[in-house]
């Protein structure tokens, strides 16, 4: 396949601080590549030097050609006063799309993603699913080379990824390539692709291709533990991922590789085990 796109050694820096180091990627047509890290780590950053909108501080960025179409989507879209069709009809004018194009192409949209096309209810009232379903459409209102995607599972309840994960597949299998910085390894495994992950502000390749195909297990732990341990947990064991649940305990979900080493820590810094559970996907 063809390179769409290439960074070579890009760094970036603001004043003093390094964010990233010599981060060389190539993107290319029908790739799907998973970017991980932890808070902070520079992942939206590489997401906006790829999409071009913030300019290296050194290094190249490389384009297949100058017409590419990159459609991106921040890691969360304002509730505005205006219907989905309202703000996608301004997003593809921005664009140059003509006024048919537009509204086959926001239709068709709607369908894909199973957002109701309302006349009257406006972005102000849609759940946090509908306005991330909103947010990718937007990127993708022009047909995109490349789909870059900023945390597009973040507060989305169960039936709302799996409406999303169902469309970024179809899109993916349709031929554009997407980029993705998804912080949950449950969903990275989802998606037919690559990872990658950035640490101390270099990127480096995951050694196991993750597929849709493959069977992937996991555990939930319910229990207690000082939230001030978290942090240290998690500089150890980067692929948790946590939540309080509604009878006030810690719920932690965690991969089949930190299974051994992770319980005797939780353990040995005070926490307490209510329920474990093994669950698998694929």
């Amino acid at each position: 396949m063809k390179a769409l796109l290439t960074l070579k050694e890009a760094s970036k820096k603001y004043g003093g601080r390094e964010i990233l180091t010599d981060v060389s990627l190539v993107i290319s047509q029908g790739d799907c590549i998973i970017i991980r890290g932890n808070n902070g780590s520079g992942k939206s950053t590489m997401l906006r030097m790829v999409s071009g909108l913030i300019p290296l501080t050194s290094g190249q960025r490389l384009l297949e050609h100058t017409n590419l179409v990159i459609g991106y989507t921040p890691d969360r879209l304002s509730k505005l006063r205006m219907t989905s069709t309202e703000y996608l009809t301004h997003m593809g004018r921005i664009s140059g799309m003509t006024k048919k194009e537009l509204k086959e192409r926001i239709k068709e949209l709607h369908d894909l993603f199973r957002l109701e096309q309302s006349d009257q209810l406006k972005m102000s009232h849609f759940s946090k699913g509908m306005l991330q379903k909103t947010n990718v459409m937007q990127a993708m209102i022009k047909q995109p080379d490349l789909l870059v995607l900023d945390e597009p599972f973040s507060g989305l309840d169960e039936e709302s990824t799996g409406h999303l994960l169902h469309s970024l597949n179809k899109i993916k299998e349709e031929g554009t390539s997407i980029l993705a910085a998804v912080h949950d390894p449950l969903l990275a495994s989802q998606l037919e692709s690559n990872t990658y992950w950035i640490h101390q502000g270099r990127l480096s390749k995951e050694s196991i291709h993750t597929s849709s195909e493959q069977k992937v297990v996991y555990f939930q732990l319910e229990g207690s533990i000082d939230l001030s341990v978290v942090d240290h947990l998690l500089e150890f064991f980067p692929d948790i991922t946590y939540k309080r649940s509604e009878n006030g305990y810690m719920v932690m979900t965690f991969m089949y590789k930190d299974y051994r080493s992770f319980l005797p820590e939780f353990i040995n810094k005070g926490g307490e085990i209510v329920s474990l559970t093994r669950k698998e996907l694929g």
